[in-house]
């Protein structure tokens, strides 16, 4: 049997990546980066989901509206804090670990591309690049979907090689298991069935060629027939189309391009992300440059491969994800987050154009050659690498920061009060961000409480949610205390003059969706008192459930 590390030299650098992975993804894991909104939700799906009932705060989630999410990663997850407990670092630890399967994963592509050298450069280019990791540490089913992906590709490569039914087979199931933890993987079915039709074309009379099409494209959907199967048993086919019309009715809404402009979009969106992204951004003016993706898009024009089919199919592969993204998105370089589903294959890019300086540079050096090259290349990665390393020992500096919570010392505090005066049957009304922290089952953020009773906003969808969606009453009257990160800091203005500027999720967003607004002079005309305050955190008590406890 061939070994995977045959040499003392791959043995080693082996070893080099896991420690490079472990001193860039493990350190300050808990609150570093900030937590998100979205992490909240994804807390809260997960926790609730493998107990049986899958909620999100006041809503009942059926994955498919208002919250439009399948269910394997919020198993996955699930079944980790339920063994570990209900803590956002267990989360994350999943994010971190998934992010050293992609690194993993990538080291076999790239072997299979060219050779183990280049498939070093594949999981180093990967695992220096800071926006990796600080998108593989917040909770989200993201990674996972595109780590699945990525590993759906890797068998695609296998398979324009060699033509195995048993590659086609493995890219089907992958490309299955991703569209169970994110949907936003869905032309990817597409994808693995055009890949093993084409590899195929000469053959098209044969049943071989039949055979393999049939079976990859079946596993490929594989997940959207069990779930239909599930779901029209569970609830009724009736109620199923009535979600998917309340889904889709979100889209019809927008403006629909022509074809010409939805393909002049998706060029853009390509070109913006590749060539435009910024590293500094809100509450800033953007500015920097993220030469990483620079890099990366620029390699896909020549991979350096050892088969010329494999230089097309692999950027189409990568196309085809970013098309599930932007097809939905026009502001990945902003949030990033959805741009996981594809980022780790960019990585491929990346090693391409590490590949082809170090023939370059084999050329004009006089001697010691490899080495040379090999030295240039760790010298960038290195580069990129220091600046992954000072935001995972320090503090990451995100362009969503003014979205995330400022403090986790205060909200653990604030949350800590709550839980000492509620029970488990009782109703707060707390950010996203820490839905996790609170113990009673009955939790919601303020945009419900205007939702609740038909005042609609963005959060989390721009469309009504009929009250039937609700399992309990998340009216602002219900509630027993209010949790508001509401604060201002003194903080440098973009013009150099110093001043002070909102602080606090309710305080830069919240408040400014419709409906909230009226929620919050409710709250000051009933007079509900300040009974703790730390940092931005303010907990407010409904006077009359508090009075009528005590």
């Amino acid at each position: 049997m061939k070994l995977l590390f045959e040499t003392k030299w791959e043995r080693n650098a082996a070893i080099v990546l896991v420690a490079l992975w472990a001193l860039l993804f493990l350190p300050n894991l808990r609150t570093n980066p900030n937590w998100y909104g979205d992490e909240g939700e994804w807390m809260e799906k997960s926790w609730t989901f493998i107990h049986g009932t899958a909620r999100i705060g006041p809503i009942v989630d059926d994955f498919i509206f208002p919250y439009p999410y399948p269910p394997l990663y919020m198993i996955v997850n699930g079944a980790l804090l339920r063994v570990f407990g209900n803590d956002i670092v267990v989360g994350r630890a999943l994010g971190v670990v998934t992010a050293l399967a992609a690194g993993a994963l990538l080291f076999w592509i790239g072997t299979r591309l060219r050779d183990k050298q280049f498939g070093f450069l594949c999981a180093a280019a990967f695992l220096v690049y800071s926006e990796a990791n600080v998108n593989f540490r917040w909770v989200r089913s993201h990674p996972m979907s595109g780590t699945w992906a990525l590993a759906s590709v890797g068998f695609l490569v296998c398979y324009v090689q060699e033509k195995r039914l048993r590659d086609a087979v493995w890219a089907g199931v992958f490309c299955s298991l991703a569209t169970a933890t994110n949907y936003f993987t869905y032309p990817l079915v597409g994808a693995v069935v055009a890949t093993v039709a084409m590899v195929n074309w000469r053959e098209w009379k044969s049943s071989r060629a039949w055979r393999d099409v049939i079976i990859a494209g079946a596993l490929a959907c594989a997940y959207a027939g069990l779930f239909v199967l599930w779901y029209s048993a569970a609830h009724g086919w009736g109620h199923l189309m009535t979600q998917v019309g309340r889904l889709t009715s979100i889209a019809n809404n927008e403006a629909r391009p022509t074809f010409g402009g939805e393909i002049g979009r998706f060029i853009e969106n390509v070109w913006t992300l590749g060539f435009k992204t910024p590293t500094q951004g809100p509450p800033m003016p953007w500015s920097g440059h993220d030469w990483w993706l620079t890099v990366a898009t620029i390699g896909f024009v020549f991979l350096p491969t050892r088969a010329w089919r494999l230089r097309l199919w692999v950027p189409f592969w990568l196309l085809v994800l970013m098309y599930g993204v932007f097809k939905k998105l026009n502001n990945v370089p902003l949030f990033f987050y959805p741009a996981t589903i594809f980022l780790p294959l960019m990585a491929v890019g990346f090693a391409g154009v590490l590949t082809w300086v170090g023939e370059l540079v084999k050329k004009i050096a006089v001697k010691s050659k490899d080495a040379t090259a090999m030295a240039v290349a760790i010298l960038v990665l290195a580069g990129f690498g220091l600046q992954s390393a000072a935001g995972a020992w320090g503090h990451f500096h995100t362009r969503i920061d003014m979205w995330t919570q400022q403090s986790a010392t205060d909200g653990e505090a604030a949350m800590a009060y709550v839980n000492a005066h509620t029970a488990k049957d009782d109703f707060v009304i707390v950010p996203k961000q820490i839905y996790w922290l609170a113990r009673c089952d009955r939790r919601s953020m303020l945009t419900f409480c205007a939702r609740y009773e038909g005042v609609d906003n963005d959060m989390p969808v721009p469309t009504h949610i009929p009250t039937e969606l609700y399992w309990f009453d998340c009216r602002l009257e219900q509630a027993k205390f209010l949790v508001l990160e509401y604060g201002v800091e003194q903080r440098t203005l973009p013009d150099g003059r110093t001043g002070q500027l909102p602080v606090g999720i309710d305080a830069v967003y919240t408040i400014g969706l419709r409906g909230v607004r009226e929620v919050i002079q409710q709250v000051q005309q009933e007079k509900w008192p300040v009974v703790f305050h730390q940092g931005a955190y303010l907990v407010m008590a409904n006077p009359r459930i508090v009075k009528e406890t005590k």
